[in-house]
C-alpha cells in the first residue's frame, strides 16, 4: 500500500487549491472533510517513477564516486547500467 500522510488544513477553501499545488510537485492529495477536522491525505502520484528516479540517482552517484565509465539509462520501466555508447 502506498505511504500516505495527513495534513490538517483550515476549512476556508484552501484544501482544493493545495491539492493542485501539490500535484505540480508530483504529489496526489485528496481533501478529507470530517465533522471535527479538515485534512489533506497526501501520497506520491507516481511511486514507480520516483523509485526509478531515486535508484538511477543512487547508481549514478556510486558510479561517479568509483570513477566508473559506466552510465545509467532508463529503459523498460526500470534502468540499465551500461558502457557509454552502447
Amino acid at each position: 500500500m502506498a505511504e500516505t500522510i495527513e495534513i490538517d488544513v483550515p476549512r476556508e477553501g484552501i484544501g482544493e487549491a493545495l491539492t493542485e499545488a501539490l500535484a505540480a510537485h508530483g504529489l496526489h492529495a485528496e481533501v478529507i472533510d470530517e465533522d471535527d477536522r479538515c485534512a489533506l491525505r497526501v501520497r506520491f502520484a507516481d511511486e514507480h517513477g520516483r523509485l526509478v528516479d531515486d535508484a538511477v540517482h543512487a547508481i549514478e552517484s556510486y558510479l561517479a564516486e568509483q570513477g566508473s565509465p559506466l552510465v545509467v539509462q532508463r529503459a523498460n520501466g526500470g534502468a540499465v547500467v551500461r558502457p557509454p555508447g552502447d
